[in-house]
């Protein structure tokens, strides 16, 4: 009886442990400064190498974060004391949707942007109200 519940334990603590080592390696991604990358025809090198990682860009006090996979870039957070105030998502070099956030982390606007700018139908939260605005 008390080998077979030495036994579980031992088990439940393998698993627990290949559990933690799996989730803490996958949740290694590199970040580097942008400054350390290439930009070249919508595509982000390091070392002359497609980049996979996370870079960062420091503008005062507004902290930039974007995630890149393959050399494309999938999405961008924009951060001012630990808030987020910006979000944007790409489906393609310069395309995707984009969410604007106001200094409390309340979301204020969302849309989808096209070669860096404003496009379509955006929508605006002003206090209980919905406000739909044609780029």
């Amino acid at each position: 009886m008390n080998l077979r519940n030495i036994l579980k334990v031992g088990v439940k603590q393998f698993i627990i442990t290949k559990v933690f080592l799996l989730f803490f390696l996958l949740g290694c991604e590199k970040v580097v400064p942008r400054g350390e990358l290439v930009f070249k025809d919508c595509r982000v090198y390091s070392n002359e190498k497609l980049f996979t990682g996370k870079y960062e860009l420091y503008k005062g006090d507004l902290f930039t974060l974007t995630k890149v996979i393959k050399g494309k870039i999938r999405n961008e957070k924009s951060f001012k004391d630990n808030v987020l105030l910006m979000e944007k998502k790409y489906d393609s070099c310069g395309n995707g949707l984009q969410k604007i956030y106001d200094n409390k982390g309340i979301k204020i606007s969302e849309g989808p942007f096209v070669n860096e700018k404003k496009a379509g139908i955006w929508n605006y939260y002003i206090r209980d109200s919905i406000y739909l605005i044609k780029y």
